[in-house]
């Protein structure tokens, strides 16, 4: 039990925890890859299937964006899509490509139910686990005068991290909605969780509702 206790507090003076009010006009929630191959049936669902379920990842992320919306935040959804007609398409993650996930035209490639509503702005030309490699996300942020990033969605330690670093890197500021991520333990997800700053989606909701 001691152990145990010294481990809870360890985390908590490792993560970083979101503190400040946000301006709703600079401040975006982003999505990455709320796709039905992550979130309905195959492999890579059961991969993350259990902190998915656990942490109420989808509904977390569904009562978040709505709110969003009501109060004026915009919305970005960076799916992956596998197009072999697509120049980039050899240059996708590898997995994805033996295992035929995202395949444009199914059911793998579509958004999770409930997720995307069209005034959802949809990153396009993504080929890598990093969102921004190959799209125009930072174009498309810096056209809407977006500075502070909210970031949800799968997995944790591929696309979300490697997202979150080069968004970072490019000069935004960027935060984990960590109940609106997942991954293959809770273990990894911890581990990553303290690289960067984090919230909970219910902490959140409550500062766009200010």
């Amino acid at each position: 039990m001691k152990l145990f206790k010294t481990l809870i507090i360890m985390v908590a003076l490792t993560q970083t925890v979101f503190s400040q009010n946000i301006q709703k006009e600079n401040t975006a929630v982003l999505l990455i890859e709320f796709q039905k191959t992550w979130t309905e049936k195959g492999v890579f669902y059961k991969l993350i299937k259990k902190e998915y379920e656990s942490r109420n990842v989808l509904r977390n992320t569904i009562n978040l964006i709505t709110t969003a919306r009501e109060n004026g935040l915009k919305v970005f959804q960076a799916p992956l899509i596998l197009d072999k007609s697509d120049k980039n398409y050899k240059k996708t993650p590898f997995p994805a490509r033996l295992l035929k996930r995202f395949t444009k035209g199914t059911w793998k490639a579509e958004f999770s139910d409930g997720i995307y509503e069209s005034t959802d702005l949809v990153i396009e030309g993504r080929y890598g686990f990093d969102a921004t490699e190959g799209s125009n996300l930072e174009k498309v942020l810096r056209d809407n005068n977006i500075k502070t990033v909210f970031v949800a969605g799968f997995t944790t330690d591929h696309c979300v991290k490697e997202t979150m670093n080069s968004l970072i890197d490019k000069g935004f500021d960027c935060i984990m909605i960590s109940d609106c991520t997942a991954t293959k333990n809770n273990k990894l997800q911890k581990k990553i969780e303290n690289e960067f700053t984090i919230i909970t989606s219910e902490k959140l909701i409550d500062k766009i509702k200010k």
